[in-house]
């Protein structure tokens, strides 16, 4: 027995499968990381919708209120802080068949320059005193 070498089979991974599975992996984390990030970004357009829904919204109580005079008139712009940001809106109004209705508008944007729009609100108001 002297002369025969004896060979033992030893277990474990080969540096193939070790650097298919590291592949396998890698590919699997980039793709959480993308969806992760995604879903960052989408959390954040909620946001931002959100916000400016509600400053549409106060927007339209100060006008049903009445709390301006002429508040349903077409044109008017304003800016309002809602979650620490500046929100600028606009407002248009007009004309439904029936003469006791307008109907209006506010839209809201992130910049001043009214270029983004976020969110748009539109309803339509009964006129006091035209019945």
């Amino acid at each position: 027995m002297s002369g025969l070498i004896r060979r033992t089979k030893q277990a474990g991974f080969t540096l193939l499968e070790v650097m298919v599975a590291l592949s396998i992996c890698a590919v699997a984390g980039i793709a959480a990381m993308q969806a992760t990030g995604e879903h960052i970004n989408h959390i954040s357009t909620l946001e931002q919708q959100a916000y400016a829904s509600w400053v549409a919204e106060n927007r339209l109580v100060m006008m049903r209120a009445g709390a301006k005079e002429g508040a349903v008139r077409n044109g008017l712009k304003g800016d309002e802080e809602m979650g620490g940001v500046t929100w600028y809106w606009s407002q248009s109004t007009l004309a439904t068949a029936d003469p006791t209705f307008v109907k209006v508008t506010i839209e809201v944007f992130s910049d001043e320059k009214r270029e983004h729009s976020v969110y748009d609100l539109t309803t339509f108001i009964y006129k006091k005193g035209k019945r």
